[in-house]
C-alpha cells in the first residue's frame, strides 16, 4: 500500500472524519522524490484540539523507511513549503463542515482543484459543498487573487493561517512568513501556473486539466505572444523540477510582467461580456399574506417610495406579462422595455390564492409528494418541469440578444428558483425551498454564446443551506 492510501486509511478511522482527500502534485505523481510535499484535506463533523492533535500524531507515526525519510507535518493553510531532504512534509489541512464551506466561498480556485482528486475516503468534497464552477467575479474578489499574490511577492512573504490551540478553544490566525530565495522561485511558479489553470477552467466552464500545449497556447494568448516571457517561465519550471536553490529576483520581474498582462486580459473579458441581472418584482399585498401567488393572479405592487431606484441605466429591461413585474420596471431607467410571458410566475392552477394550511387541507397529496421529493403538477396548473422548460427557452432567447451591454430581467420567485437550481445543479424537486428576496439583484453574464452565473458566493452558502439543512 502506497503512502497516500496509508494516510487516508489512518485518517478515515476517526469517527469525526467525514472526508479525507489527497490533493496536489501527488495525485499525478506518486514519486515522493519529485514532489515538494503531500497535501491532505480533512473534513470533520466537529473541530476540536483533541482531533487535530490526534490526526497529527497518527500521520507522523506512519513508517516510510523505504524512502529513508520521516514524516513531518505542515499544519498551515497556505502555499508555504517545508524544505527538507530528510523528511516527507505532509501538508495537513483540517476543516469542520462550516469552515470548509467558508473556504469554498473565499477560495473557490483551490477548492475547485481539490474536487478533481479521486484519492479520497468517505464523502467526496463536491458532495459536501460544491464549487460548481468558476465565475468571473472570483478572479477579482476571491482570496489569493493575482493582485494579492503580487503584493505578497513584492514584500517577500507568504500569507498563511494556523490553528492556535488553547485548551478546548481553537482560533484560526493569519500571519505572514518571510520566504527564502527557493520558496520565492517556487512561489512565482505556483502563481503563474495557478492563474493560468484557473483561467482555463473558467473559459472552458469545466473542472478539467489542461495539456502542456494548451498551457503554452493560453500563456501566449494572455501575454500577446510574448515568447521570451514564456521562455523565462519554462526555465523557472526546470529549476523547480530540479529543486534548484539558485533563484534570484528575476523571478519577481517575470511575475510582475505576467500579472500585469493577466489582469489586462481579465479586464478585457469583463469589458466584452453582457451584464445580466435577474430580480424578483417588488412586493404586493398578496405577498405579505403569504399565499400561493402565481400567474393566475395579477395584483399590482404596493405603492411605496421608490427606495430601490438607482441611477444605473439599462440598455434593456425585460419583464413578465404580469402587473407586479411591469410596475417594478418603473423603478429603473432603461432605453427599452419589453414583456415576455416566458418569465411569468408558475401557474398554480386551482391552488392559486391558497395559504399553506388550505393547501394541506384541500390537496394533501401535494404535501406528500413534496416530502418524497416528487415534482407535482398543480391541479390545472404547471409543474417544476414545465417552468424548467420555460427557463431554458428564455436562456436561449437571451443568447440571441446582441448590442446590449446591461440587461435587467424582472421576474418572479419560482421562475428564479428554477433558474438558480439549473445553474447550481440542485435537485429541482426541492428548489421550492429557496427563498428569493424581492428586488435583490442576482448577476449573470453573457460571454460569447453562453449564459454564466456571476453571483456573490455568500449566496451559494445561503441557497445550499436552504436546500440541504
Amino acid at each position: 500500500m502506497n503512502i497516500g492510501k496509508r494516510i487516508l486509511e489512518n485518517v478515515s478511522k476517526n469517527k469525526e472524519v467525514i472526508s479525507a482527500t489527497i490533493v496536489g502534485s501527488y495525485t499525478e505523481n506518486k514519486n515522493l522524490d519529485l514532489i515538494g510535499d503531500l497535501d491532505v484535506v480533512v473534513i470533520c463533523k466537529k473541530l476540536s484540539s483533541h482531533l487535530i492533535k490526534n490526526l497529527n500524531k497518527k500521520i507522523s507515526k506512519i513508517n516510510i523507511n523505504k524512502q529513508k525519510k520521516k514524516i513531518i507535518i505542515n499544519p498551515s493553510f497556505g502555499p508555504l513549503k517545508i524544505n527538507s531532504n530528510k523528511h516527507l512534509p505532509v501538508h495537513l489541512m483540517i476543516y469542520d463542515v462550516e469552515s470548509h464551506i467558508e473556504h469554498v466561498c473565499s477560495s473557490p480556485f483551490t477548492c475547485y482543484d481539490w474536487e478533481r482528486s479521486n484519492l479520497y475516503k468517505g464523502t467526496a468534497l463536491k458532495n459536501i459543498f460544491p464549487v460548481n464552477y468558476l465565475q468571473l467575479r472570483d478572479f477579482f474578489n476571491s482570496r489569493r487573487s493575482s493582485t494579492e499574490y503580487l503584493k505578497d511577492l513584492l514584500k517577500n512573504r507568504i500569507s498563511i493561517r494556523n490553528y492556535i490551540l488553547s485548551g478546548k478553544k481553537i482560533k484560526l490566525k493569519k500571519k505572514y512568513v518571510k520566504i527564502n530565495s527557493r520558496n520565492r522561485g517556487e512561489f512565482v511558479y505556483h502563481i503563474i501556473n495557478f492563474l493560468i489553470i484557473n483561467l482555463y477552467k473558467f473559459l472552458k466552464n469545466k473542472n478539467i486539466k489542461l495539456t502542456s500545449n494548451e498551457f503554452k497556447k493560453l500563456f501566449l494568448q494572455i501575454t500577446l505572444n510574448d515568447k521570451n516571457l514564456f521562455k523565462q517561465f519554462s526555465n523557472l519550471k526546470k529549476r523547480k523540477e530540479q529543486k534548484s536553490l539558485d533563484y534570484d529576483h528575476t523571478e519577481i520581474v517575470l511575475a510582475k510582467k505576467f500579472i500585469y498582462k493577466y489582469n489586462k486580459f481579465l479586464n478585457n473579458i469583463k469589458k466584452n461580456t453582457i451584464d445580466i441581472k435577474f430580480i424578483r418584482h417588488a412586493k404586493t399585498k398578496k405577498n405579505i399574506k403569504n399565499i400561493f401567488l402565481g400567474s393566475g393572479s395579477d395584483p399590482d405592487i404596493i405603492k411605496k417610495k421608490q427606495t430601490n431606484k438607482n441611477n444605473q441605466k439599462y440598455d434593456l429591461i425585460i419583464t413578465s406579462n404580469l402587473k407586479r413585474s411591469i410596475s417594478t420596471s418603473k423603478f429603473y431607467k432603461s432605453k427599452k422595455t419589453i414583456n415576455k410571458g416566458l418569465i411569468n410566475e408558475i401557474n398554480y392552477g386551482r391552488v392559486e390564492g391558497m395559504s399553506y394550511s388550505q393547501l394541506k387541507t384541500n390537496y394533501p397529496s401535494i404535501i406528500k409528494a413534496w416530502k418524497k421529493d416528487f415534482d407535482i403538477r398543480f391541479p390545472k396548473g404547471e409543474s417544476t418541469k414545465d417552468v424548467k422548460g420555460r427557463v431554458k427557452k428564455f436562456l436561449n432567447y437571451l443568447k440571441k440578444i446582441k448590442n446590449k451591454k446591461k440587461i435587467l430581467i424582472i421576474s418572479h420567485s419560482f421562475f428564479i428558483r428554477v433558474l438558480l437550481g439549473i445553474f447550481l445543479k440542485y435537485n429541482l424537486k426541492k428548489i421550492y425551498q429557496l427563498k428569493i428576496p424581492h428586488l435583490k439583484k442576482l448577476e449573470f453574464l453573457k460571454k460569447d454564446n453562453k449564459i454564466l452565473l456571476n453571483i456573490d458566493r455568500k449566496y451559494f452558502k445561503k441557497f445550499h443551506k436552504e436546500i440541504y439543512d
